[in-house]
Formats: structure tokens, C-alpha cells, sequence
């Protein structure tokens, strides 16, 4: 039996070398590397090739690469009663949670204007305005971690999914009407979704005409989530009035798109968080011997809600 990696344009070696370390027996192969392909009967996925499944008939269960797993469950080839799970462990949610906190407390405290006044040697003390309102659209495993940091750094926080939910100190909205409160009520409204049917162009002018003046968008979900258009003349008329992408419909961002050089729209490269080649492999590997004992793998995925 052999587990399969597929990560087309991605660096595997590292995560190689850990799962060879923690279990020297394991007969790990890399995509396009099969083999023999019926004794492949676990596969890691990130952005696998068309019709890779007509070549797997061994399969029984695939996970992800990552949180998320929307390329898989859009394959039309997916085996229909195949599990399927996806590799979110601790340190991906906390290092989510740090780089969003990082973004807020750098905008709310007016980090990058003093380095301006640095340059042109400037002393302007300046104190931030009260807490800002947090709002997280998605109240996932990835959002808990953000909502224990925001809490600790005493920011009232505010969340919103489909259905409704109750999380302690958190005001929980829910459904489309919840959608519109939510955004009118925060300050940095932040999409942690999974992308499904539901989700997808969720953040659209209907919902940025719903926010207050100035506020701050960040999504961190996927670039499906944003209605690219819309973006660009609602931060025109101010609502939103900033925005950090780390997630993009097309990556990389191809040349010359507009939002390169707009000046309300800070861009990571979808890098908020990963999962690191050591979890990676521990994660793996807990998910390959889950399966092989009969079990489903990590992360087991509700293919019908799509996450």
C-alpha cells in the first residue's frame, strides 16, 4: 500500500523528508511518479491535475493538502462514496490568528504612518481611536483561534454563518439578514469561509453598500469569495475603505491587474498561513494509519455542506 502526494509547482521535499523520519517503511510516492497505481491507496491533494482519479482505482480516502477542498469536491471524477479530508492542524489556525491580528493592530495603531513621519522626520504622537468591532464571516476552527486572540487583546468580536450558532463572548449572527448586521456593525469585517455554492462571490456591492464608512475588509478565505469588480468602486465610495487580500481568483495575480498599484488595497501573496512541512507530514501520516485502520481520515469533510 503507498501514499500519494500531489502538489503539482509545489515543493514537497521537505514534508518528504519528515514523513521518510517518521516512518521509514512507508512507501511514499510523488505525483507524477505513481508507480504501480493500484497500490496507491491514500492521496495528499493541492490543485491536482484533470482525470487524476481514472487513474487511482485503490483509492480510500484523499485529504488536502490544506483547509481547503473545494478543488476536490469539484472534481467530476471523485469517486461518489470516497472520503474525503483535509490537513487544518493547530499551528495553521494560529498562524491565521497572528497574521490577522497583526494586520488590525498595525491599521488600528497607525504603524505605517509613523514610519512616514520618520522619513521626514516628523513627531506626531497619536493614540488609536477605542477598539475596533471584529467581524468574522465563518465560525470554523480557523476563526476560533481568532477569536481567542481578539478576545485576549480585548476587541469586541462579532460572527456570522449560514446557520445559527452561540460562541461565548461572541455576538453570533447568522442567515442573510445576519449577513447585512454584521457588516454594518464591525469595523474590519474578515472572511474566513470555506468556498462552496453558497460563499462564492459572497463579498459583493450588496455587501460592502451594508458596511460602515471606512471600514476595513480582509480575505483571508479564498479568492472566490470576492466579486472582483465590485471591490474597486465600493472602496471609491468609501464602504469599504480599505482592503487586505491575501487570496485571489487568479494566482499569481496576473500583471497589470488593478489592484497591483491601488493605494486602499494592501495584498499578501497567500501567505497568511501555511501548513508546515513537519505538521504536514505528522498530520499525514495520522490521517494515512486513520484510514488504514478503517477509520476516516483528518479533517473528514461533510461533502454535501462542502466543508
Amino acid at each position: 500500500m503507498a501514499l500519494l502526494i500531489v502538489a503539482p509547482n509545489r515543493d514537497t521535499g521537505a514534508v518528504e523528508r519528515h514523513l521518510h523520519r517518521l516512518a521509514p517503511k512507508l512507501d511514499v510516492r510523488v505525483w507524477p511518479d505513481l508507480g504501480t497505481p493500484a497500490e496507491i491507496d491514500f492521496a495528499v491533494l493541492w490543485k491536482h491535475p484533470p482525470g487524476l482519479f481514472q487513474h487511482l482505482p485503490a483509492l480510500r480516502a484523499v485529504t488536502s493538502y490544506g483547509a481547503g477542498v473545494e478543488a476536490i469536491l469539484n472534481d467530476p471524477d471523485l469517486p461518489p462514496d470516497l472520503p474525503v479530508g483535509r490537513l487544518a492542524g493547530p499551528r495553521l489556525a494560529a498562524d491565521m490568528a497572528e497574521f490577522l491580528a497583526g494586520v488590525v493592530i498595525a491599521r488600528h495603531r497607525g504603524l505605517f504612518g509613523f514610519r512616514d513621519d520618520q522619513r521626514n522626520e516628523r513627531w506626531q504622537p497619536w493614540a488609536p481611536e477605542p477598539l475596533p468591532v471584529i467581524g468574522l464571516l465563518g465560525l470554523g476552527v480557523m476563526a476560533k483561534a481568532s477569536i481567542r486572540v481578539f478576545h485576549a487583546l480585548g476587541y469586541p468580536v462579532h460572527g456570522w454563518s449560514r446557520s445559527p450558532h452561540r460562541l461565548p463572548g461572541v455576538t453570533c449572527h447568522h442567515g442573510s439578514d445576519g449577513l447585512r448586521a454584521i457588516a454594518a456593525e464591525v469595523d474590519y469585517l474578515i472572511c474566513l469561509l470555506p468556498l462552496t455554492e453558497h460563499t462564492r462571490g459572497i463579498l459583493n456591492a450588496d455587501l460592502f453598500a451594508a458596511m460602515k464608512p471606512d471600514a476595513c475588509l480582509i480575505n483571508v478565505g479564498r479568492g472566490g469569495h470576492l466579486a472582483e469588480a465590485d471591490l474597486i468602486p465600493a472602496l471609491a465610495a468609501g464602504k469599504p475603505g480599505y482592503a487586505v487580500l491575501d487570496v485571489f481568483a487568479q494566482e499569481p495575480l496576473p500583471p497589470g491587474h488593478p489592484f497591483w498599484q491601488h493605494p486602499s488595497i494592501f495584498m499578501t501573496p497567500h501567505c497568511a498561513s501555511f501548513t508546515l512541512p513537519r505538521e504536514a507530514a505528522e498530520l499525514m501520516l495520522r490521517s494515512y494509519r486513520r484510514v488504514q485502520r478503517g477509520q476516516p481520515p483528518l479533517g473528514l469533510v461533510d461533502r454535501r455542506a462542502g466543508y
